[in-house]
């Protein structure tokens, strides 16, 4: 305890996401975000491969893909990495500004007994992301619901707290207020913060082209009252200068759809991302379709179904069908699926690959790409391949994509690719750094730090992961 305002970075430098900064100030320590880094995991991992689950945390500290902080983790994946349970250490808090995966995932290995604040709807979301129970590590020994681990281990549940924009936050000496910001996620905020000595700004995740620009400029004109001493920004797509606005998306799905005629047409993007689910949601009931879902993106409707100020259909709704896949015994029978897939398996909505098939013209496939499988079963006789995602930005991301144009080739479909990012280019950036006025800048989430030199000069500090800046 140095009783100096500190930040220590293990995650979120040149790279994007990961994101994991510790504040210290006067002994209190708080996370800002606890994230899952793509590019640390793939340089020992692919999509498909997992750490051992035997193994607690041991392969991730291994690997240098969790920082190894003594006192942060769980003591029952500590025990099975044969680390001591008892290691001396402690965190406060950590505050989630979203509930994308490189920013919230590996909070599922912290200490179940460390309070985590997020706002209302991240919670929810979690809470959806959680109910999934995929064959995924990281949610299989998460944590934020109550349930078992693995056969045998018990239950765990999590200290979970919730924020709304103008609700504070006191954590000792380190108060936070939250603001929205826009993203590609509902339920997004950047942070003012204040030390015993400092104020510090954290973007999270934020853009000014979406759907929601007010709720961007409302966190700017609030930090920039705060008149800051120091700014961490994302700088996603600093080196990038236009951005497509999701009524372009819109505009180019329901063309391309239109020329489809009777076509199949196939979209891959993320569940999460509600403002493009209602794009294709609007397509669909602009082009006489129903937009077919999976049961994911179906509970994932419901768990935000109370929030009013987001407007989202039910998953029974009259333009919304449910694609029941076949699992298990191959023949469509109840136990192939868990009680809840079942549940909404019964609704009169539900289409199989078969229905699919004879009635390719009458939907709108939004099962992304992790069911591109299904085109053996569907047998689409052309069509559209609508990817609307973010195009690679690594190697692995590169080699997904060819697999991915294999497929398509080899079902003689045609790609269109349109996507409106949740990240600012670098012109709003730049705008938004003016406008916040800091007297110090670190870049992160981003692997361009040095181009915001460019853009706001001298101002600018460079750190490196697992180092610490002393305010």
């Amino acid at each position: 305890m140095t009783g100096k305002t500190t930040l220590t970075f293990y995650g979120g430098i040149n790279e994007i996401g990961g994101n994991k900064i510790l504040l210290e100030d006067k002994g209190t320590r708080v996370f800002l975000d606890f994230g899952k880094s793509f590019k640390e995991r793939s340089m020992f991992y692919d999509w498909m491969e997992r750490p051992r689950l035997a193994n607690g945390v041991g392969d991730l500290l291994a690997l240098g893909i969790l920082p190894d902080v003594k006192g942060i983790y769980r003591r029952d994946l500590l025990s099975l990495a044969g680390r001591s349970q008892n290691e001396d250490g402690f965190v406060d808090a950590v505050l989630l500004s979203h509930a994308h995966s490189d920013h919230a995932d590996y909070i599922s290995f912290l200490r179940e007994d460390i309070p985590v604040w997020m706002g209302k709807t991240a919670k929810d979301i979690v809470n959806s992301i959680e109910a999934e129970r995929q064959a995924n590590m990281e949610f299989e020994i998460s944590g934020f619901r109550k349930r078992p681990l693995e056969r045998g281990s018990g239950t765990i549940s999590r200290e979970i707290h919730d924020f709304r924009t103008g609700e504070k936050i006191t954590v000792d000496s380190i108060e936070v207020e939250p603001v929205h910001v826009d993203h590609s996620i509902p339920g997004c905020y950047g942070f003012i913060i204040r030390t015993s000595d400092s104020t510090l700004i954290y973007s999270g995740d934020l853009r000014m082209h979406g759907n929601k620009p007010e709720l961007t400029s409302e966190f700017v004109d609030r930090a920039a009252q705060s008149k800051p001493d120091l700014m961490l920004c994302e700088g996603t797509r600093i080196n990038e200068t236009v951005s497509n606005r999701e009524s372009d998306v819109l505009e180019t799905c329901k063309y391309y759809v239109v020329k489809a005629k009777e076509s199949f047409v196939f979209v891959d993007y993320s569940y999460k991302d509600v403002d493009r689910f209602s794009t294709l949601y609007n397509v669909a009931k602009l082009t006489d379709r129903e937009l077919l879902i999976d049961v994911r993106t179906a509970r994932y409707l419901q768990a935000l179904s109370a929030n009013t100020s987001l407007a989202l259909p039910q998953p029974s709704d009259e333009s919304i069908a449910i694609y029941k896949p076949r699992e298990g015994s191959g023949k469509y029978q109840d136990d192939d699926y868990d009680e809840e897939d079942t549940k909404l398996y019964r609704q009169e909505n539900v289409w199989t690959a078969g229905d699919v098939r004879s009635y390719q013209g009458k939907v709108i496939a939004a099962l992304g790409a992790s069911y591109i499988d299904q085109l053996i079963d569907i047998k689409p006789s052309g069509g559209i391949y609508f990817h609307s995602t973010s195009e690679p930005f690594n190697e692995e991301g590169e080699i997904s994509e060819m697999k991915t144009n294999n497929w398509i080739e080899r079902f003689g479909m045609n790609r269109v690719h349109s996507h409106c990012s949740g990240h600012a280019s670098g012109k709003d950036l730049n705008e938004i750094v003016s406008r916040i006025g800091p007297k110090t800048l670190i870049p992160i989430h981003t692997e361009h730090p040095e181009l915001f030199t460019v853009l706001q000069g001298g101002k600018v500090k460079m750190v490196e992961s697992n180092s610490t800046f002393e305010l």
